[in-house]
Formats: structure tokens, sequence, C-alpha cells
């Protein structure tokens, strides 16, 4: 354990595979020392063993059933005494350097309450996440814009895909894959919204920390993410994008 680490993350395993390993050596390698939660919500699984022998000092965490996402995250609340924490996807992947200039960055702007990076692809290609609150619209882009140029038109409205995105700026959604927020802020927040087991947690806590402060994308700030979109090939993940999205609009209201 480190004495007083300024940067705490987790990460929270369901049959994760090896590429967490990666993740995991990206967290050991960065050059701000990290205090790293692994929360195994598939125990019977044995990537949680292999991440202890790579990583002895991670706190693994197993839990007797799949949590959740955002309630796999929260496992790890009351144990946090960082100054900042990473919310962190077992498919991510970044340079040493980077979580030093975001607490660098952070620390000279006490008004930001979360900061998100720029997402790759593996093959260097951008991937456009959210950057806008989620509407009905910006939801049906996402799975209609194939079909529809309008659809196409309301993707690009919602991730501000085609924007000149060269500072940093304020925006209202921080993706979850890769979240870096104030521990106090998220601890103040409850952490993430169990009700969410998949998908929208992210949406809500964004939705929630603005009203403590700014959430900035920064372009200069650069994450690779082997993303696979499950809820575009899976039934099962289907259906929780649906439920979680019927709960989202429930809770904060419908807008078109």
């Amino acid at each position: 354990m480190l004495n007083d680490p300024r940067v705490s993350a987790s990460i929270v395993l369901y049959h994760s595979g090896q590429r967490v390993l990666d993740t995991v050596r990206c967290v050991q390698s960065s050059e701000e020392p990290v205090e790293l939660y692994v929360v195994d919500n598939s125990p019977q699984d044995v990537t949680a063993r292999r991440i202890s022998m790579q990583c002895p000092e991670a706190h693994i965490l197993p839990q007797p059933r799949n949590l959740g996402y955002g309630a796999g995250h929260n496992v790890v609340l009351r144990q946090l005494h960082s100054t900042y924490h990473l919310i962190l996807n077992p498919d991510i992947t970044f340079e040493p350097a980077l979580l030093g200039q975001m607490v660098a960055f952070m620390d000279a702007n006490p008004d930001v309450v979360i900061l998100t990076p720029r997402v790759f692809n593996p093959d260097g290609t951008e991937q456009f996440l959210p950057r806008r609150a989620p509407t009905v619209r910006y939801l049906l882009g996402g799975r209609l814009g194939r079909y529809s140029g309008y659809f196409r038109r309301m993707r690009a409205e919602y991730t501000l895909e085609g924007a000149t995105l060269e500072v940093p700026m304020e925006v209202q959604y921080a993706t979850g894959c890769f979240l870096f927020i104030r521990s106090k802020a998220l601890y103040r927040l409850g952490g993430f919204d169990e009700q969410y087991f998949l998908y929208h947690e992210d949406s809500d806590l964004s939705r929630k920390a603005l009203e403590m402060g700014k959430i900035v994308y920064h372009p200069d700030f650069r994450v690779v993410h082997d993303w696979h979109r499950d809820s575009a090939h899976s039934t099962r993940a289907l259906r929780n994008h649906i439920v979680s999205t019927w709960k989202y609009f429930r809770k904060w209201g419908w807008a078109w």
C-alpha cells in the first residue's frame, strides 16, 4: 500500500481475459504512483490470480457474484484515501506520463471535477464517444446511423465528431472506460447509481458531477481502448442497454 497516494485506480473484472494484464502493466509503469484496486466479479476465473502475481501490491477484492459495473467500482469507495481516482476499463492502455499530466491539470484547475481523455482504437483511429448528455435521438443515432443520414448526423452531434477539438473544453459526459475524478467528489456523489447494472452509469454520474463543477475533455490526454461494443453483438448486452436507457430517462426526464 502507498502511504499517501495522490492517485488510486479501480478495475472491475468479469471474465476479462488477458487484455487486463496490459492495463495493469500501464498502471504499474505510470510515472505517477497509483494504488490499484481490482474488484473481481468473476472469482471462479483465474484472471485476478494472474494480476496478483504480476502486481503483488494490488488490492484484489473478490465478490460473491457479478455486481455489475458501477456497483463493482463502488466497492472501493470507503477504502480510498487518494486525491484523485481513476475508474478504468480492463481494456485500456496509456503512456507512463499520462496520469502525472492529468494530476497537474487538475491541481491547476480546482473547479474541474472530472477529466476525460481523447480515446483511440488500437489501430490508431479515433473513437468518437459521447460528449453531450444522452437524448433519445442521440442514442438512436448510434443504432440507426448506418441506415439514415439523419441519424448519422445525430450521432456526430452527440459525440462532437467533426468539431475542432484541439484545446480543452467543457463537456456534459465523461466516458466510464477512463474517468479521472476527484476522490472526495466521487465519495460525496455516492459513486455510481447501482440501479444501472451495465450502461449509462457513466452518463448518470456525469450528470450528477456537473452539479459540483466542470467536466473537461482534454485532447492532449490520450488512451487506447480495445472496444468491442458488446451491446451491438450480444442479445443479453442489448437488453441491459435498453433497460439502463429506460432507467436513465425515467430518472432524468425524457428528452428527444
